[in-house]
């Protein structure tokens, strides 16, 4: 199948959290010509990355981004290392490497990159963490029948105990773990709505894909 579109998963959980009609605006955009665009948050992921496995102090890291260009950008990842520091005074274990992991989608007309930032054992559990420091607002049911997917599907060979995303927006933790056998059900209906979405902007771009009956699926936002 040519040009399947590939999700980093902080914009996985963009288009997961979208309403509607943005959502499917930003399905069609998967398929129309990219530059690459610019990484907005890739200037805090490097002291964030730093932090946990170079001993980069917090003041090293803040005093550091007065090196970033962009007055937004700046403010964005000073905001976002704040933040990362007042949760790190409350959970303090040792950070670690861990390796993302690409699925795709049940029809395969998507995939999405897990790339979690660091490991830390959390209440005893190996803990993959990825930062999110967008400022869309994220619906905790979404964020974790995401987190199920990946769970589900991640190999056993050097597997987390846990998933989780951490908000740095407002210090939210959400972890897999936390999850429940309805919300798990949910994220692989949800899988199946999006492929949906996908196959209809493939045929629109004139693409190989079939559709296949739409199942309607109410959506939680809160």
């Amino acid at each position: 199948m040519s040009q399947v579109p590939k999700f980093g998963f902080s914009a996985f959980l963009k288009l997961i959290n979208a309403n509607p009609k943005p959502q499917k605006r930003l399905v069609r955009d998967r398929f129309r010509p990219s530059t690459g665009g610019y990484d907005f948050h890739k200037s805090l992921r490097q002291r964030v990355q730093r932090i946990a496995f170079e001993n980069l102090s917090f003041q090293a890291a803040l005093a550091s981004t007065a090196e970033i260009g962009k007055t937004a950008e700046r403010e964005s990842a000073i905001k976002g290392l704040r933040q990362f520091s007042e949760w790190r005074e409350k959970n303090f274990g040792d950070l670690s490497a861990c390796d993302s992991f690409l699925f795709e989608s049940p029809k395969g007309f998507f995939k999405v990159e897990f790339t979690p930032n660091f490991l830390i054992e959390l209440n005893g559990r190996r803990t993959a963490v990825h930062l999110w420091n967008t400022r869309q607002a994220l619906s905790a049911g979404l964020v974790n029948a995401t987190l199920c997917m990946v769970a589900s599907r991640y190999p056993v060979e050097g597997r987390p105990d846990d998933f989780a995303v951490l908000s740095l927006q407002d210090g939210r933790l959400f972890k897999w773990s936390d999850a429940t056998k309805e919300t798990a059900a949910f994220g692989e209906r949800l899988l199946d709505v999006l492929d949906l979405d996908f196959a209809n902007a493939r045929l629109e771009f004139g693409l190989p894909g079939a559709i296949e009956g739409d199942r309607p699926l109410e959506i939680p936002r809160s």
